[in-house]
């Protein structure tokens, strides 16, 4: 205050007092002020900088985690390249069965004594050899199991002796397709509780044991029974084709 007072009277008397004036605000309120406020602006950059320490440890925690997550993905990435090579690997196998097929009428139903079976019009003649893949449009039917010169014999896949090596779509899961003796429905036996499959999962043929082409569809899951106490699931199985409503059928050769 006493400053401010002869600040004052000295402009009021002498002209050119300014100077003086720069010099005590430049060489004595300035470091005044700036003294006082330092504590203020300490404080305030301690408490920014600890702020920003903070921020970037949770940065540096969250770059940690995508990195494992990364490393995990990369994992997963090796064992989706081997499933696509595996799959490819398939369906050349695939290609090439289908590269000669042979279409037939369903000539008698039944024509096995106790089984579901079917005779087709093309025999030896045709060069139709037991074990031949036979299907429809839609999906699989069952297979060539007796070769005449002019017809052949086919077990349906909904025959209880049929055994078709699969797998779920969904999962991959390896399962065996039986026909059920009471209906034109499928079941997979000796399934355990705890394997995951669900109403609607696509079946197909694995190529298991070679003795259907892979990959083409079976049925679709209906119905899924986990008893309590029991070990294993009932599971009914729809077939894409229904034998009762189609006329012809379709061979396929594993010969090139």
């Amino acid at each position: 205050m006493g400053l401010s007072i002869s600040s004052i009277v000295l402009d009021l008397k002498y002209s050119n007092s300014n100077y003086v004036r720069i010099i005590i605000n430049d060489f004595l309120i300035t470091p005044i002020q700036y003294l006082a406020s330092t504590p203020s602006t300490f404080f305030t950059k301690f408490v920014e900088e600890k702020r920003t320490i903070e921020k970037l440890e949770l940065q540096i925690e969250n770059l940690q985690k995508q990195n494992t997550a990364m490393k995990i993905n990369l994992q997963r990435i090796d064992v989706l390249e081997n499933e696509v090579s595996r799959l490819r690997s398939i369906k050349k196998k695939a290609d090439v069965s289908l590269k000669n097929i042979k279409i037939a009428q369903i000539t008698q139903m039944d024509v096995i004594p106790n089984k579901k079976s079917v005779q087709i019009n093309i025999g030896s003649d045709y060069n139709t050899q037991i074990g031949q893949t036979v299907m429809g449009v839609k999906g699989l039917l069952g297979q060539v199991v007796e070769v005449n010169v002019y017809t052949s014999k086919v077990l349906l896949i909904t025959d209880t002796d049929s055994n078709v090596p699969a797998k779920i779509a969904r999962t991959g899961q390896q399962v065996i397709i039986k026909g059920r003796s009471q209906d034109d429905m499928l079941e997979i036996p000796f399934l355990p509780n705890d394997s995951e499959i669900e109403s609607g999962d696509l079946l197909v043929t694995s190529g298991q044991a070679k003795r259907f082409i892979p990959s083409l569809k079976i049925g679709r899951v209906v119905d899924v029974i986990r008893n309590e106490g029991e070990r294993f699931s009932e599971v009914v199985i729809q077939p894409l084709e229904d034998i009762n409503n189609i006329s012809e059928v379709i061979l396929s050769s594993e010969e090139e």
